[in-house]
């Protein structure tokens, strides 16, 4: 019986080959023009993935769901992915443009530093993963992943050599990208405040990956989460009101609803199971818990969706 709630990929091949049936023999980087990524109308239904990406989209419209939040595709848009984020793409039309995927081990192999994704503002936890920009800015980034492909198909270099020069291209791409992030942003300032947030939030989307090495999962409480960020609960939750709009229980409501919408979708559990697989000790503690969120029990939920794709 299926229990995962959506597929994960923990190599490039292995998510190429099974979203879009691209056999690759490289397990660190890939970069493909979007036309070569699918095409018009196209859905990519929820997964996670090992890897960073990198997108520029020039042309078309559609939406991103990152972690169950939703985001307009426009012409103009430039995102950025941290590994293990529940992605999910609708396609309106064509997208143009780049995107392009790789591995902390291809980052960190060369590398000083010990975490070097942390030079850039889009890639740090919690960070904006998406924002919209000028046609001249759109330009100079599109340059700028052209000479990534090229030089990752040059013909006749060695593969170490093209992998040693994509990489530093990849530099210039983050830092130019960089400015322009900061800009649009006005700047963000990531103060201790707002570090914690991203603590909490990585925290959050953890906790819900599988874990093979932890027998008896624990409930992820606020008294829990402050416990590991290692703070007062009630400073925790006056933060994330400040910051976020929310408290933390009201985040961890959320993205358990969240999951368990994943599960109900992608799998064959039952009801009691998937209560289970979240924590609920109680099924029908659990089955309040989805309608006191949704609006809905799981098992209408469920028939919900079997209604629709009938």
């Amino acid at each position: 019986m299926e229990t995962q709630p959506i597929p994960y990929y923990d190599n490039l091949p292995d998510f190429l080959k099974a979203v879009k049936s691209i056999d690759s023999t490289n397990r660190c980087f890939g970069i493909f023009p979007f036309e070569q990524f699918g095409g018009p109308g196209e859905v990519i239904p929820p997964f996670r993935s090992s890897t960073y990406v990198a997108a520029l989209v020039t042309e078309g419209t559609g939406s991103i769901h990152l972690d169950g939040v939703p985001y307009h595709i426009q012409p103009g848009t430039l995102y950025f992915l941290r590994p293990w984020t529940v992605r999910a793409i609708r396609k309106n039309d064509q997208w143009h443009g780049y995107v392009l995927m790789f591995t902390s081990e291809y980052v960190a192999k060369r590398s000083v530093l010990s975490d070097p994704m942390r030079e850039y503002p889009f890639f740090r936890k919690g960070a904006q993963p998406l924002i919209h920009i000028t046609p001249d800015e759109s330009n100079e980034l599109h340059n700028q992943f052209e000479s990534i492909d090229t030089e990752f198909g040059h013909p006749t270099r060695s593969k170490a050599d093209r992998l040693d020069l994509v990489y530093h291209l990849l530099q210039a791409l983050f830092i130019k990208s960089r400015h322009i992030y900061r800009e649009t942003l006005s700047a963000i300032d990531y103060s201790q405040p707002v570090s914690l947030v991203e603590r909490f939030q990585s925290l959050l989307q953890m906790y819900y990956l599988p874990d093979p090495n932890q027998e008896t999962p624990i409930v992820l409480t606020v008294h829990e989460a402050a416990d590991r960020l290692h703070i007062h609960p009630h400073y925790l939750s006056d933060i994330l009101k400040k910051y976020t709009g929310k408290t933390a229980l009201q985040h961890i409501r959320e993205r358990t609803a969240f999951e368990a919408q994943n599960l109900i979708r992608n799998t064959d559990l039952t009801v009691a199971e998937i209560g289970y697989q979240l924590r609920f000790e109680d099924p029908s503690n659990f089955t309040k818990f989805f309608k006191s969120i949704t609006g809905l029990t799981p098992r209408a939920y469920r028939e919900q969706l079997y209604a629709i794709a009938a």
